[in-house]
């Protein structure tokens, strides 16, 4: 699929002198007028601005990270993940209790996510209603908006001829334990199954927002300028966020750059992450005591299993197969599901949990490796022990399990290890440090003894690839920092539309979720135009 040709009028920094002259820009500070400031450019932001423009608003996207093309993708792990994701693709939490991946590049994460598209049981929009008044997100009530991102962004099962030997590790084992793997659905028109869409995709197949909703924001007139870092939102009947020229640091900036912008409009649109847009209320002292607490992240850990045969995991779609047969547990709602990560050998180094000879030893049979990964609903004990704070100048994340969180990903760990064993495992590669080699392991083995590991700070190794719910909803300002609206509690006008608005653990990817909820409340604040502008 080629690039949109509207994409031309992105507002990238070797656009900036021409620019700086039509606007007769002075001392390289940009000052605009608008409707509406939308921050960020990933599943949130990107939808906003799309629908907000379709409207007639005059809408202003800034995106902190650049805008990049296939031309510009690259297998170079290193390269890519400096490039395209927060924190070079590792945001860790205070006491390094926690590793986060996030993307920042316009599109935000879904253009480096790994397409799985889904929308959450019943019981956990239940709960949202039950529990903080949040009500109208069942998928029966939402299922004009998720059918309208669907169609946007491609979204289908994958074809069987596409399930890659890493996820029919999944579903050969499951099948053998007699559990329900399920096939997934991708957003894609076209894949083939290259394997690259964590580098972004080569071919534009995967449906990032950068080649959807923001040319649906453009074809309307709006103004996107990636390369711009929101330092601050000043509230008032005019707001004004200001912003900063943010370099890429593999590109030379041109001699002619705007370095600021200053955005002013009657209406502000939040869409920075549930890791960045905390910190951003903070700073600008927005927001309610909610801001920044109660973080979601679905705790994530990870099984490398070996096999006789090759996996390359790497190749063909990310995630095809999914297990949700532990994601109730007891009724509650709280729980786990399985799924496998396409790790390059970069990430899977890191990751595997040994030094020297024996790391090199692993490695070095990486081709035969599968990555299976178990992700937890976090929130099962009431509030997840998670939170955001802007501290001394700093972003600062800090995270710790709770303990039926922890509980659930030690069953998640247990069923996954059966799975890899069912599916013929030979060695596993166990998450947790006190291992310094791998396990041999044979069939009908007994993984009971999973169930009693210490699941502490430094007891098992954590990462995450979802941020979310910092900035939750709520019908009262007692329980969440926004209205069901998505507007800010104290603050009227400023409004926060990405995965940062969730109150539970999401317990699904949560990129299809997030642009259907964001499509449903920029369609309500389009239709207020009137009494809002």
């Amino acid at each position: 699929m080629s690039i949109p040709l509207i994409n031309s009028k992105i507002i990238t920094p070797k656009k900036h002198a021409e620019i700086i002259k039509q606007e007769s820009i002075q001392d390289a500070k940009w000052k605009l007028n608008v409707d509406v400031v939308v921050i960020g450019s990933g599943a949130g932001g990107a939808v906003a601005a799309a629908e907000l423009a379709k409207s007639g608003w005059k809408v202003a996207l800034i995106e902190e990270g650049p805008y990049l093309t296939p031309s510009q993708f690259t297998g170079d792990e290193f390269l890519a993940q400096a490039r395209m994701y927060r924190d070079a693709g590792f945001i860790v939490a205070e006491d390094q209790t926690l590793s986060i991946v996030q993307g920042r590049t316009l599109g935000g994460s879904t253009t480096v996510n790994w397409q799985t598209s889904l929308y959450p049981p019943d019981y956990v929009t239940n709960e949202w209603a039950n529990r903080f008044g949040w009500t109208g997100y069942g998928l029966e009530e939402m299922k004009s908006y998720v059918n309208q991102v669907h169609e946007r962004v491609g979204v289908h099962l994958v074809p069987s001829e596409l399930i890659n030997a890493n996820n029919n590790v999944l579903m050969a084992g499951g099948k053998k334990l007699g559990l329900n793997p399920e096939i997934l659905k991708n957003n894609n028109r076209g894949c083939i199954g290259l394997g690259r869409c964590g580098l972004g995709c080569p071919i534009n197949a995967k449906q990032s927002t950068f080649l959807t909703w923001i040319p649906d924001a453009l074809e309307h007139g709006a103004i996107v300028v990636p390369n711009m870092r929101a330092t601050k939102i000043s509230d008032g009947k005019m707001k004004t966020v200001y912003a900063e020229f943010s370099p890429d640091a593999y590109e030379k900036a041109p001699s002619q750059i705007i370095e600021k912008m200053e955005i002013s409009a009657p209406i502000v649109i939040v869409s920075a992450g549930a890791i960045e847009g905390p910190a951003l209320l903070q700073r600008s002292s927005l927001g309610n005591d909610w801001v920044g607490r109660n973080l979601k992240v679905h705790p994530t850990s990870s099984i490398f299993a070996k096999y006789k045969n090759e996996i390359n995991m790497y190749k063909g779609p990310p995630q095809s197969v999914v297990i949700k047969d532990g994601h109730n547990q007891d009724g509650s709602g709280y729980g786990y599901w399985l799924e496998v990560a396409p790790y390059r050998p970069t990430l899977a180094s890191s990751l595997v949990p040994f030094y020297g000879n024996t790391q090199f030893s692993v490695l070095k049979d990486y081709a035969n490796y599968n990555a299976g990964i178990v992700l937890v609903r976090d929130g099962a004990d009431g509030e997840a022990n998670a939170s955001v704070k802007w501290s001394f100048g700093k972003r600062k994340v800090y995270f710790e399990m709770t303990p039926t969180d922890g509980r659930n990903m030690l069953r998640g760990l247990k069923a996954l290890a059966e799975v890899s064993v069912a599916a013929g495992a030979t060695e596993l590669v166990m998450p947790f440090p006190r291992f310094t080699a791998p396990i041999p392991v044979e069939a009908g083995m007994n993984f009971e003894w999973i169930l009693k590991e210490n699941f502490a700070p430094g007891y098992l190794a954590i990462g995450s690839a979802h941020p979310h719910g910092s900035i939750q909803a709520a019908a009262s300002e007692d329980q969440g920092a926004v209205a069901p609206n998505l507007e800010l509690y104290g603050h009227e006008n400023i409004f926060v539309m990405d995965a940062s608005v969730y109150p539970t653990g999401l317990s699904v990817n949560p990129q299809i979720t997030t642009m259907s909820v964001s499509l449903k409340a920029a369609r309500q604040l389009a239709s207020e135009k009137s009494k809002r502008i």
